[in-house]
């Protein structure tokens, strides 16, 4: 291992995975770690509280990544932005103010409508409802607050469950939450494995330097096509022996 010829994104380039990265392929401790395919972000609708329209083209691609991870034995995890009615547990949340206060910068299309987050991912709402695919073995981590995947939900407990620690990021958005919750697992020593195709942030400046700095100081940066040929070839070769 690895079986394939696996290749990554390093400092934007196209190389050729060196040896010493075999625990970051394994296919037995992988797991899924999709972030925030949500109608808050992307319910194609006038009044979506915080849209990124670039994220809607990932729905189906995801839909049939998760569909072959599902067949290869690795767990989905979906984790949900949520806020419980009242307003309250998003308004000092730092990405909010922050970008509230920076509104005139942001690109068109980020800005959403006038008062564009006081709704967003509110519980009961379709705002906090996945528009992606949820399996019945799937796992669904819906008290995400903040912009890491981490804080104040139990993902590290349950990656601890299921003995899983290769985290592979999909989802939205590149530049904020994937990122976070990036560094946030690299912290906690998982492995990270970013799968730039299949992840969308505020702009493509910004994706681009989103997988700039997660192969520069965080994990490793490959295509999902590769990743999942990588896994079906293992997956072969348990079987013959």
């Amino acid at each position: 291992m690895p079986i394939t010829n696996v290749t990554a994104n390093v400092n934007l380039e196209s190389v050729l995975l060196p040896e010493g990265f075999d625990d970051y392929l394994d296919l037995s401790r992988a797991v899924i770690v999709e972030l925030d395919m949500h109608g808050g972000h992307l319910d194609p609708e006038a009044d979506c509280p915080a849209p990124n329209a670039r994220g809607r083209v990932l729905i189906d691609p995801i839909n049939q990544f998760n569909a072959k991870c599902r067949e290869l034995g690795v767990p989905v995890i979906h984790i949900v932005n949520t806020y419980r009615m009242g307003d309250f547990e998003g308004v000092d949340s730092a990405w909010r103010r922050i970008t509230e206060g920076h509104r005139s910068m942001l690109p068109p299309e980020v800005k959403g409508p006038d008062c564009p987050f006081c709704n967003l991912a509110l519980e009961g709402t379709k705002w906090s409802q996945l528009v992606v695919e949820c399996k019945e073995n799937d796992y669904v981590v819906d008290t995400k607050k903040r912009i890491t995947a981490f804080e104040t939900t139990d993902l590290d407990f349950l990656l601890k469950q299921l003995d899983k620690d290769i985290v592979v990021i999909t989802g939205i958005m590149s530049d904020c939450c994937d990122l976070c919750s990036a560094y946030y697992a690299g912290s906690k020593d998982y492995k990270v494995i970013y799968l730039p195709d299949l992840t969308r942030g505020s702009s493509p400046q910004n994706e681009e330097a989103s997988k700039l700095l997660i192969s520069r100081y965080i994990g490793l940066v490959i295509d999902s096509e590769v990743i999942v040929e990588e896994w079906t070839q293992q997956r072969n070769r348990s079987k013959k022996n």
